[in-house]
């Protein structure tokens, strides 16, 4: 545990106000960055100065959005895992083998965050999710295949918190989760319909490392239809299961 006395309170508030941007469908003001931080407005103003100068932040009309240097800051943890020369051609591969598009994502708090991306049929994409987008643990088949292979412990302190509610099919349950998360490592994959967007349905696998806890999962969306039969879900599941086999080593 790290003490308080060792942290930048300041770079904290600095990083808090970068993360407000993350769900904003506009650019932001200085009043509307100190209503989702919770910072006092002086700070505030502060805080978005000292990032435009640094050059994350672009300011037009008194507004304010995040600029591509930003992507700096993921690049390093691209680069590390050697995502472009080795995850990438794996999951393109794939993709075509399964015609889905099929997602990576790692664990981040009490999300699923997207950190490389294979498009199959754009026409069979639902969402306009892209590398650096978040997903509940909770209501999707790839956060819920995180959550069955992570620590107990830790699974438990998730489930403490609640549960969002997207859909009327979304579990907010803790009993009924766990349930699920069972299923999951007896049967190898979550299998999740409805539960985050409407008619939507959604496999996913773990990527696991020697202690059987999952590093990350890979996942694929379509439309529920196309994931009603079982025996087409345990296909897809098996190749995404080789997939993710072929990636244990580089993720």
């Amino acid at each position: 545990m790290i003490a308080d006395k060792d942290i930048s309170l300041t770079f904290m508030k600095g990083m808090e106000v970068l993360e407000a941007f993350e769900h904003a469908a506009h650019p932001l003001t200085i009043p509307e960055l100190s209503r989702v931080t919770g910072i006092n407005r002086s700070v505030t103003r502060r805080l978005v100065l000292t990032l435009v100068q640094l050059g994350y932040l672009l300011e037009a009309n008194r507004a304010y959005t995040p600029s591509p240097r930003v992507l700096r800051l993921a690049s390093g943890y691209l680069k590390e895992r050697q995502f472009g020369r080795t995850v990438q051609p794996v999951m393109a591969s794939y993709s075509k083998r399964l015609g889905d598009a099929i997602s990576l994502a790692v664990r981040d708090g009490v999300d699923a965050i997207y950190v490389a991306y294979s498009p199959g049929d754009p026409a069979l994409i639902t969402s306009g999710f892209n590398i650096g987008s978040r997903l509940p643990l909770t209501a999707t088949a790839i956060g819920r295949v995180l959550l069955a292979f992570e620590e107990p412990a830790e699974v438990d302190r998730i489930l403490a918190a609640p549960s969002a509610v997207f859909t009327p099919a979304t579990k907010t349950d803790p009993a009924a989760i766990l349930k699920d998360l069972a299923e999951i490592r007896v049967r190898g994959f979550a299998h999740v319909t409805g539960e985050y967007e409407p008619g939507v349905a959604s496999i996913a696998v773990a990527v696991t490392g020697a202690n059987n806890i999952a590093k990350a999962a890979l996942g694929i969306v379509g439309p529920a239809a196309r994931f009603e039969k079982p025996e087409i879900c345990a296909e897809k599941a098996e190749l995404l299961a080789e997939c993710a086999d072929t990636l244990s080593s580089f993720v």
